[in-house]
């Protein structure tokens, strides 16, 4: 039994004629016979009388007809949902983020998403790497955006490098270090930092960066994975924020915050790509994401 052979047993019903029932269907006369007895062979009876006059439905035929129409018309139903999906008209996309993908070029992308395709439901959650993974491992995500340092390709998961982010440090226009043309490690040692979560592999350079002895602590007073928070922080205080330039784009045109030279500063940094399972097709609405993230790094 097929939604074809369904759909003939409800045409051939509407009409009562096996004329009138092809030429509606855009099939040959016998091809319709032959459809309808073909099915009559497969269920062990008859659905039609047969006469001069046309085609009578039998009782059979007509509880055949009624449950037919239902599945027919939930058929036409998932066709048009899978049209929707497809086409990226409705439905769901659930994905990650990092802090500074979250803040620098995501929230255009959803503008544009939100804009273009006014019913397709977009899900972000914004963490750190760690916290990501663990939610794409157990399959709560379709792909996360984040810094991908800490994450290493193998038989789970695949990695797609998308752009780097340099970092810097940036401060309030009012703080005292800000007229200071070139700061030193003295400078750094003396001044107090928010940031996002660091993973434990970024510390030794930082400390490097900071003239701090290894193992010695970072003189963080704020970590959040919420930019926005820290950028408010930093606006209101004198902490310094670690962080990505292209997170702080507005804020530096704005001149909310400034951003800080300091003698033999090695560019930390962020590798900004795509982490996505492994063997697993990735949605229409996913590839559609991902073009329009494409388009902005």
């Amino acid at each position: 039994m097929n939604l074809n052979k369904l759909k003939h047993v409800v045409v051939l019903a509407e009409q009562g004629n096996f004329a009138r029932a092809a030429d509606k269907l855009n099939l040959s006369q016998p091809a319709l016979s032959r459809s309808i007895s073909g099915l009559e062979d497969e269920l062990g009876m008859r659905l039609f009388d047969r006469d001069q006059a046309g085609a009578t439905v039998t009782a059979a035929g007509r509880q055949l007809v009624t449950r037919a129409r239902d599945l027919l018309y939930a058929a036409n139903n998932l066709r048009q949902e899978m049209a929707q999906l497809r086409d990226c008209e409705s439905g769901q996309i659930v994905f990650g983020a990092g802090p500074f993908p979250a803040n620098s070029f995501l929230p255009a992308v959803l503008t544009e998403l939100a804009i273009a395709y006014p019913r397709m439901r977009t899900v972000l959650e914004v963490n750190n790497s760690d916290t990501l993974m663990e939610h794409l491992l157990a399959e709560k995500l379709e792909f996360f955006i984040a810094d991908t340092r800490t994450v290493h390709p193998n038989k789970h998961v695949k990695v797609r490098h998308l752009t780097q982010q340099a970092g810097g440090l940036y401060c309030r226009r009012e703080h005292p270090l800000a007229t200071k043309t070139l700061l030193n490690k003295h400078d750094l040692q003396s001044a107090s930092y928010a940031s996002v979560y660091l993973a434990d592999i970024f510390l030794p350079s930082l400390r490097k960066v900071f003239g701090l002895e290894a193992g010695q602590d970072l003189p963080l007073v704020t970590t959040c994975d919420n930019v926005y928070v820290l950028k408010q922080v930093v606006m209101h205080s004198d902490v310094i924020l670690l962080c990505t330039h292209a997170a702080v784009v507005k804020e530096l045109e704005e001149g909310d915050l400034a951003e800080l030279k300091v003698d033999g500063w090695h560019a930390i940094h962020a590798e900004i790509g795509v982490v996505s399972l492994e063997r697993r097709s990735l949605s229409p609405m996913a590839d559609l994401v991902l073009a329009k993230v494409a388009a902005h790094v």
